[in-house]
């Protein structure tokens, strides 16, 4: 039987159920991408990383082929551990409310029940990371937010969009007409964290380049000393070099993306 490859979403989205293959570069623990303090490198049972915080099931250690499809009907069961504090529950849950109605509650985040069959289980294990989209066909799918270092609304948030089926918004295929990747500064053997997907592959749902996005990179992701690895090279936006990765909120267009992807009227 012949896999076929799915099309990802680009500004981060899987399209449909079908498969993709991706190749498996990072090895085990990840680099945080968003630069707090007390973080872990990310770690993940029976799983590796790309990107740095989306995990993938291990699979004869080279490639793996996994299955991204949509929540269905925009509805996410869910159950975060008890061992967080109500503070970090009441963060968690502001992320998911503020997914809920930027879409009009076509996305929705409902606590789980017994008659439950996938779920996202919400863990204080090592880093920030999740899986892509609805990546289990049975029990819980785990997303990390480690209690020191990861519980802040922008990071559930990221999180959050992973696990809807959205990957960085600078991997999309006309990626280098915005910003130039900084290869000097990246850290050695990171570098393949800044590949991007090729237009066949792809969707940009015909949205513009969003600098803004909750799901892109800071401009010193991965740096090895403190320069910028990503440089916006569009002289009407250079104002978002300082702000890239470092929002607080869904932008305008990861609304929008969000929408569109999940059918929203």
């Amino acid at each position: 039987m012949m896999f076929q490859y799915v099309k990802l979403l680009l500004y981060s989205i899987f399209l449909s159920c079908k498969v993709y293959a991706i190749p498996l570069e990072d090895s085990g623990d990840a680099l945080n991408l968003f630069g707090l303090e007390g973080l872990s490198e990310n770690y993940a049972i029976g799983a590796t990383f790309i990107e740095g915080d989306i995990a993938v099931p291990l699979k004869a250690g080279r490639a793996v082929y996994i299955r991204s499809p949509k929540w269905p009907n925009g509805i996410v069961p869910f159950d975060i551990h008890a061992s967080y504090t109500n503070d970090q529950k009441s963060v968690i849950r502001g992320a998911m409310s503020e997914i809920m109605k930027s879409t009009n509650n076509c996305i929705r985040f409902v606590e789980r029940n017994s008659s439950t069959s996938v779920w996202l289980r919400i863990i204080p294990s090592r880093g920030c990371w999740s899986y892509m989209g609805r990546a289990k066909s049975s029990g819980p799918q785990d997303l990390s937010l480690q209690p020191t270092g990861c519980v802040y609304h922008q990071v559930a948030l990221h999180e959050l969009m992973h696990a809807l089926g959205f990957i960085h918004e600078q991997t999309r295929p006309d990626r280098n007409q915005y910003v130039r990747i900084q290869t000097e500064n990246i850290q050695s053997g990171n570098e393949h964290n800044f590949n991007i997907f090729p237009s066949t592959s792809v969707s940009t749902l015909n949205r513009p380049y969003d600098y803004g996005s909750i799901m892109h990179y800071r401009s010193d992701a991965f740096s090895s000393n403190g320069l910028p690895t990503i440089k916006v090279i569009t002289d009407t936006d250079k104002d978002w070099e300082s702000k890239m990765g470092r929002g607080m909120n869904l932008s305008d267009q990861d609304v929008e993306k969000l929408k569109a992807y999940y059918s929203c009227s």
